[in-house]
């Protein structure tokens, strides 16, 4: 597996993924530095109604590989399209 960086770009990552989340798994991709470990499910979870995701999970074999977590400018975001600050991989 290779090395996974601890954050990423935030403005390449919502250009790519954000505005792109149907094609998640080639975005990510596309993201220089960043690699997604093998999987074979994938989980994106919301924060309430708005259009701004607070995580997304990747698993294997129902064993989850990694897990990237979204923060915002303001915390939790109530309106969509909010400011993203930060992603963490773990």
């Amino acid at each position: 597996m290779d090395v996974i960086p601890s954050t990423l770009d935030t403005a390449s990552f919502r250009h790519l993924v954000l505005d792109g989340v149907s094609n998640i798994e080639t975005t990510l991709a596309n993201i220089s530095g960043f690699s997604i470990p093998e999987y074979d499910e994938i989980s994106i979870a919301y924060y309430g109604v708005t259009n701004n995701i607070s995580n997304v999970v990747y698993k294997k074999d129902s064993v989850v590989v990694a897990t990237l977590t979204l923060l915002y400018s303001i915390q939790p975001p109530t309106t969509n399209d909010a400011n993203l600050v930060k992603v963490t991989v773990s």
